[in-house]
């Protein structure tokens, strides 16, 4: 007759065994525990900022960061031959060295004073991540970065201005006279956008607006004053309905303002205070805005094929909802 047949086991055996199981389950916790500290894991939020590094598309760098081989303190010079950044920015006594495209919502900035590295973080429009930082010098790395942004902002403005009025095109003050096409408040079209992406609101023509503007100046180029236009305004967003006129440019082809535009006639907007700023220069001033206007031009809209390779991992597209930007750059 068969019958099922038992093991019996010696209970010293027994109790080998789980002390054997529970010195391993001690060890894999101090294994676990040694690694969050040396990564800097103290909460769920963590884990999950390194998950989205590890599945994303975020630039080595941020390895070396993690495994502290990067740390504050730690001279720029290391950090740029090791891993020279996309992009540079230089306000002195700060320097922003960025891992991250123009445009991508993954953002990896380093930032140093005098030559030291004093803070490091990745983020996206869900969490934020610091290596390391320091709380003593944000309000002054900020101050100084906002008048540094602020300038470059006016500066290329003021190139917008100066190739319009080199190709030979209209600069001038208008009043906006009516507008169409604002049919959906900033927080639908927003609302629209998380659920059906930006290219499908530009194929829709709901993000599109039409001004009607009657000329009241004319800076350069060949309008007169009391025309009326009409146009598709998506590129003027310092325009509206009952504001102080703002400072229109007006060119043949809007590949001239930003070569990834489309082949067709256009109109945009800047400040007055990018107008004055302009025609304070110098001949010579001039010149060195051209130079540097052009320069920033090539760097920011080099062909793909030529822009720095970052990991090949894809990640996960995240839902976006408001959240303070590293280091507000």
């Amino acid at each position: 007759m068969y019958g099922l047949s038992f093991i019996r086991l010696n209970p010293g055996t027994l109790r080998r065994a789980a002390i054997a199981f529970n010195g391993l389950l001690i060890l894999l916790t101090f294994a676990v525990i040694l690694l969050c500290g040396r990564l800097g894991i103290h909460s769920r939020e963590d884990v999950m900022a390194y998950r989205a590094m590890v599945q994303g598309q975020y630039h080595p760098v941020w390895r070396d960061l993690a495994w502290r081989r990067i740390r504050k303190g730690d001279p720029i010079e290391d950090v740029l031959k090791r891993h020279p950044p996309l992009r540079r920015d230089d306000f002195p006594p700060y320097t922003a060295l960025r891992y991250n495209e123009i445009g991508s919502s993954n953002r990896l900035v380093i930032g140093a004073r005098d030559g030291r590295l004093i803070s490091a973080g990745a983020g996206s429009s869900t969490w934020t991540r610091f290596f390391f930082h320091s709380p003593e010098e944000e309000q002054a790395f900020d101050k100084a970065y906002s008048a540094y942004a602020q300038q470059r902002i006016l500066e290329g403005q003021a190139f917008e201005i100066h190739q319009v009025i080199k190709s030979g095109q209209d600069v001038f003050l208008a009043r906006v006279t009516g507008s169409r096409g604002e049919e959906y408040s900033e927080e639908m079209l927003r609302e629209l956008r998380e659920i059906y992406g930006q290219e499908y609101l530009d194929s829709a023509g709901l993000t599109e607006r039409e001004f009607t503007v009657e000329v009241t100046a004319v800076l350069y180029g060949d309008l007169e004053i009391g025309t009326v236009l009409t146009f598709r305004a998506d590129n003027c967003r310092r325009a509206k309905a009952g504001e102080p006129e703002p400072v229109f440019l007006h060119v043949d082809d809007m590949r001239l303002l930003n070569p990834q535009h489309e082949a067709r006639e256009g109109y945009s907007t800047v400040s007055r205070k990018a107008l004055e700023w302009y025609q304070s220069l110098t001949p010579d001033q001039v010149e060195e805005l051209e130079a540097q206007g052009l320069a920033r031009r090539a760097e920011r809209w080099q062909p793909e094929e030529l822009r720095p390779r970052q990991s090949p991992k894809t990640g996960t597209k995240q839902p976006q909802r408001e959240r303070r930007p590293f280091l507000r750059l």
